[in-house]
């Protein structure tokens, strides 16, 4: 599947997500879990498994029209930072003016040493560390 047509449609302005709770969390917790319900097209993308995908998302965080919708995509992949989104969620722009100016740095420094220890929970459409 081309991921091209579904990366186009990782923008600030189409982003829809929701935060919820962690599911059965073993200690009480304050966690959210970010899931990414639009736009439909880039939907297939959360599905696709492909550590590749994280690569052109973190490459899209110096763009700032679409650097909040790439934060939300990898947060919801990866379950890091999703307390990050969770507080911004209601204020994408105070992000983008704090914590985003270093996403695409804080993102590479995470992957980097994790990449060869991911693996795809098609259960949960998360990376898992193995």
């Amino acid at each position: 599947m081309e991921m091209q047509p579904m990366l186009n449609a990782v923008t600030n302005d189409r982003i829809h997500f929701v935060t919820t709770s962690v599911d059965h969390p073993a200690l009480p917790t304050i966690g959210r879990r970010v899931v990414v319900t639009g736009p439909p097209e880039l939907l297939p993308l959360l599905s696709l498994g492909n550590v590749r995908v994280l690569d052109e998302l973190i490459a899209l965080l110096p763009d700032p029209h679409r650097a909040w919708a790439a934060e939300v995509v990898l947060a919801s992949l990866t379950h890091h930072e999703e307390d990050i989104v969770n507080a911004f969620a209601a204020q994408p722009r105070q992000w983008q003016d704090s914590v985003g100016k270093n996403a695409h740095d804080r993102w590479n420094e995470w992957l980097k040493p994790r990449r060869a220890k991911l693996a795809w929970d098609p259960d949960a459409r998360t990376f898992v560390e193995k």
